[in-house]
């Protein structure tokens, strides 16, 4: 089942629009209406990473000469002089000679062995433009060090370095080995990293012909030509804005008996590979596909060419169909939230803090994009301009576009009388509080029941006193022994 990816953008909208890649999507809910013949499809817009479409991207195939696309990765970061010229050895060239059905009758680039004019630049070009199998084993044996086995050992430590995972590379040109494989999103990640660490893989994929030396085979020299028809004026799949990069193809893949002996017999009819970029209108694409069809069912080579069909086609569809549309704009308000205790205001606004857009068809209507909103709780003032909030996850066909993060529209000062009257009301319905007040009551009403009492008895103490003094105070009935009466009379005498 093939499942349809995002993708794409205007140059000038790329640009202004750069720091949203990380949030645009990875997957789409898109699929052609017509057939696509590749076993393997992985078609990204390179300026922004969207995936259009994807076909059984991460299947282990057979890559054929899309492997010199590695091969010319690893020669351009090992290459210090590109002018320095080579050794040509044998060795370059022997395999071709060997009993291995695989290996013999290769695409080659008219050198002769033992040349001593060529440089790196020489075998660069004839490797990539005319697919010459000598040369990807010449580069190897140089950059290599002399051998040919080390430098494939270079191209499995870089691909792993890449981040590739189904990737195994047996031979620098691509003829068929069963541990020479790779899959349709390891050679997207390849071909990519090429095209973003060294400037001189597309100049040299991009140019359609190439004059080489002369040698004793073309005394006056010699011109290649690219394999790419779509890079053809001429050719009925030329195609305007295509750019190299590398095609492969192997008409049968032949495999050992049980007995480890080859047989002619004992094959598979072989595919066709195609790793190509377009550009149009502003929309950059990478297309990388894998196991298109060589042979009909009777052993035939196809009438049609399937991986440059099915290149060409893509590429309509994604030109014709799609367009870079604005989807959620940079504080749109997309929701609102209660507050708390806020300053004459009990409602603040949601916002998205950056622009979306996305390849959509021009047919699809936006609001089918469902919104994913977060439930948020209420929030307490006061509130920050610009505080996050949550996200917002966009959604097509069950699939997420994208999510984006959210803020507050504006600030909400605390309303300090709001904010006191819960506090008290918090206070007071604590328990704690109810408990410290029941004991305050008591310890008031025993103080004034102390007070009372002490109070009383004053009274009664001062009333006793008073008494007391009246009863001193009063005369005495008689006489005293000074001969006076009690009336204070004298007594006579």
């Amino acid at each position: 089942m093939q499942k349809i990816k995002k993708f794409a953008l205007f140059t000038s909208i790329i640009l202004l629009f750069s720091v949203i890649g990380a949030s645009l999507p990875s997957f789409a809910a898109f699929s052609p209406n017509f057939d696509v013949y590749s076993e393997g499809v992985y078609m990204v817009n390179t300026d922004t990473d969207i995936v259009l479409m994807s076909k059984n991207a991460d299947k282990k195939m057979y890559p054929a000469s899309t492997t010199k696309i590695m091969t010319c990765l690893v020669s351009l970061a090992n290459i210090k002089d590109f002018n320095a010229i080579v050794k040509v050895p044998y060795d370059c060239f022997n395999e071709f000679n060997e009993d291995n059905p695989n290996f013999i009758g290769p695409s080659g680039g008219g050198i002769d062995p033992l040349q001593d004019n060529l440089t790196y630049n020489d075998v660069l070009y004839s490797m990539m433009i005319a697919s010459a199998c000598e040369s990807a084993n010449i580069l190897a044996y140089n950059v290599g060090g002399g051998s040919i086995a080390n430098f494939v050992q270079m191209m499995n430590d870089t691909a792993a370095q890449i981040g590739c995972k189904n990737t195994h590379f047996s031979n620098p040109h691509g003829l068929f080995a069963e541990d020479n494989y790779s899959t349709p999103y390891d050679m997207y990640l390849i071909t990519k990293y090429a095209m973003d660490h060294y400037p001189a893989f597309m100049k040299i994929c991009n140019t359609y012909s190439y004059d080489m030396p002369a040698n004793k085979s073309n005394p006056s020299g010699y011109t290649l030509t690219h394999t790419n028809k779509m890079m053809q004026s001429t050719s009925s799949y030329y195609y305007e804005g295509v750019s190299g990069i590398k095609t492969g193809s192997i008409d049968k893949y032949y495999y050992k008996t049980e007995d480890g002996s080859w047989s002619w017999n004992n094959y598979e009819y072989g595919s066709r590979a195609l790793v190509t970029s377009a550009q149009r209108n502003g929309y950059t694409y990478l297309i990388v596909t894998m196991g298109a069809p060589y042979c009909n069912d009777d052993g035939t080579a196809t009438e049609t060419l399937y991986n440059f069909t099915d290149h060409i086609n893509l590429y309509n569809w994604a030109f014709d169909e799609f367009e870079y549309t604005l989807v959620i704009g940079k504080n749109q308000q997309i929701m609102q939230a209660d507050v708390e205790k806020g300053y004459e205001s009990d409602r603040v606004g949601i916002i998205a803090t950056e622009d979306y857009y996305t390849l959509l068809p021009k047919s699809l209507d936006i609001s089918t994009i469902q919104q994913i909103k977060p439930t948020l709780k209420p929030i307490e003032a006061p509130v920050q301009k610009g505080m996050l909030v949550g996200k917002l996850e966009l959604k097509l066909n069950g699939e997420t576009l994208t999510k984006l993060k959210l803020v507050t529209e504006r600030g909400i000062e605390l309303d300090m009388a709001e904010y006191y009257k819960e506090k008290i009301g918090n206070i007071i319905s604590m328990p704690q509080f109810i408990a410290i007040a029941v004991l305050l009551g008591v310890l008031i009403i025993m103080l004034a029941v102390t007070r009372l009492l002490r109070t009383q008895y004053y009274r009664a103490y001062a009333e006793r006193n008073r008494r007391r003094k009246n009863i001193q105070m009063a005369p005495r009935q008689g006489t005293n022994r000074s001969g006076t009466n009690r009336t204070g009379t004298n007594r006579r005498r």
